[in-house]
């Protein structure tokens, strides 16, 4: 993903841990060759997990991101400013789905808490989610009603995605890299290396690095004081500055922090997005289930591999894409899906696909299951037809034993 964020490197000149020598900017100096500038760290954890900074190279790489940047001094305070007015709005979010704290500082990293923060690979918002998994998280992604630049839906569907990640890693620390470089990158980096160690994996320079920044967001906003004499003094004293109780306009003249208010941004953020119905094609609001959540983890995963003409009775081909249970059996990845189009509604401007049979590769059996293709987001039976066209190039559709 694109880089955005602040945080420093921008003279490194002789610094050392135990005395600091300031020059004449009241800066600390440090000297990358001096290896006691990286024997006396204090410990580090990243969601319960030690950080291995007895190891002299991670040792440097923590040290290399806390000092990054460090001529944007006046970017970090606003950063913490925008943090303070964010972090109450997704905290409780991440608590419900039970994603440690520590994550709520990779969106400093993905996006600077901007929701129009775009990158080269198509990833938009606070949590820079790609629209493929997007979709399948359940987020509305068109070019006039992106939900990834909705703040509370984002941040719950990115907290789901974590929990995924988590659920199949093991590891906190190895969810926060699979969620840089996705999980079949860094699976495929693990068997081949035989090493289950992010601090002892050889990735990618972006993904290498992609923790050790999240690191350095927290330390410095939680820890600082234990890096007195790695900080330069005009950042010793940014950290330690107390903040006002209204954030205040941001700097319009820097890229990185663009909304031109912070309590506006905030606001406008967790608001809901309003879409003006103007024809029969523009998907009205609907309210999501209660349990729609449910629907969503419980629900079975597919492609479309063969389309019929969207025409009442029509036979639609979908693969599954994921493991799960379907009314009590056992489906696997791979295996075949065969829908029907059951009604195309013009009152709701939906199409309903309910799957009949469904073909076990495995087994190579053929069994009767009643299936209805879902709206993932809201846990309600139906596609809309505009949707249509984004199943037909590959959205994953959610589906529900009926």
């Amino acid at each position: 993903m694109k880089k955005f964020l602040v945080l420093m490197m921008v003279g490194l000149a002789s610094m050392r841990l135990s005395y600091a020598v300031a020059d004449g900017a009241g800066h600390a100096t440090v000297s990358e060759d001096d290896k006691s500038a990286w024997a006396n760290l204090p410990p580090v954890y990243f969601c319960g997990e030690a950080v291995p900074v007895h190891e002299e190279t991670v040792a440097r790489r923590l040290v290399s991101a806390l000092v990054k940047n460090t001529n944007y001094n006046r970017a970090l305070y606003e950063i913490r400013q925008r943090a303070s007015a964010f972090f109450p709005v997704i905290e409780p979010i991440m608590a419900r789905y039970k994603i440690p704290a520590d994550f709520k500082y990779l969106p400093l990293v993905e996006s600077a808490l901007r929701a129009e923060a775009v990158s080269s690979a198509g990833a938009v918002g606070y949590w820079q989610l790609m629209p493929g998994t997007a979709r399948e998280l359940g987020l509305t992604v068109e070019s006039q009603y992106d939900e990834r630049q909705h703040l509370l839906k984002s941040t719950d569907a990115a907290c789901r995605y974590l929990r995924f990640l988590h659920a199949k890693l093991g590891s906190w620390t190895l969810a926060a890299a699979a969620y840089n470089n996705g999980i079949g990158n860094l699976l495929s980096s693990i068997r081949r290396q035989r090493e289950r160690d992010y601090y002892y994996l050889r990735l990618n320079a972006e993904t290498g690095k992609y923790l050790y920044r999240i690191l350095a967001f927290k330390e410095l906003f939680d820890n600082y004081t234990s890096y007195r004499y790695v900080l330069p003094l005009d950042v010793w004293k940014t950290l330690s500055e107390p903040l006002p109780k209204v954030a205040l306009p941001a700097d319009p003249e820097k890229p990185l922090l663009a909304d031109s208010d912070l309590i506006n941004a905030t606001q406008a953020a967790v608001e809901e997005p309003v879409v003006v119905k103007s024809d029969a094609t523009q998907r009205p609001q609907e309210m999501p289930l209660p349990n729609a959540a449910d629907v969503f983890r419980g629900g079975i995963k597919a492609r479309l591999a063969e389309a019929g003409i969207l025409k009442r009775g029509q036979v639609w081909v979908f693969h599954l894409t994921l493991d799960g249970m379907a009314d009590g059996k056992s489906v696997d990845q791979g295996d075949v899906l065969y829908a029907i189009v059951e009604d195309i509604d013009p009152k709701t401007n939906k199409v309903f696909l309910r799957g009949e049979k469904l073909y076990s590769k495995s087994n190579r059996e053929t069994y009767d299951l009643t299936l209805a293709a879902v709206d993932a987001s809201t846990g309600r039976i139906g596609i809309y037809l505009p949707d249509m066209e984004q199943v037909k190039a590959g959205w994953i559709s959610t589906w529900k034993v009926m």
